[in-house]
């Protein structure tokens, strides 16, 4: 059964220069195109990159589904460090452009895996005042 949930395509405002705020939103086009083809698949599916490179899922809040990323290191998920990617912060044009790029490539293989337990897979919302603390 597919998921009801709609999926947030709300691109938050990076306050940042005028080109790292063009990066962040071209960054999140891409991260929509993601979002919808894991939304085709079942749930707990990670798309995978690289070895080193982050994994990324949908996971639910507050009645929408939010593209979720962690980093990987030596083939293992490290979902404490797990973020929406909505609430990612201080990466520059650079690193912006290195992930959507490295979403591109995954929106051309398709690489996935099924994560078992769903709810290891629960990313909460950082709010944007607790960033600025």
């Amino acid at each position: 059964m597919l998921n009801p949930l709609p999926i947030s395509t709300d691109i938050p405002p990076y306050g940042a220069d005028e080109d790292t705020e063009h990066a962040w939103q071209w960054f999140h086009a891409v991260c929509q195109l993601v979002a919808a083809q894991l939304a085709e698949l079942p749930r707990g599916t990670v798309a995978l990159q690289d070895d080193g490179d982050p994994v990324y899922w949908l996971t639910e809040h507050d009645g929408y589904r939010y593209l979720a990323t962690a980093p990987t290191f030596e083939g293992e998920i490290a979902i404490g460090s797990a973020a929406l990617v909505r609430d990612l912060a201080g990466l520059g044009v650079d690193e912006l452009a290195y992930l959507r790029q490295g979403l591109e490539h995954w929106l051309h293989t398709q690489t996935t895996m099924r994560i078992g337990d769903v709810r290891l897979l629960r990313v909460a919302p950082v709010s944007r005042n607790e960033m600025d603390q």
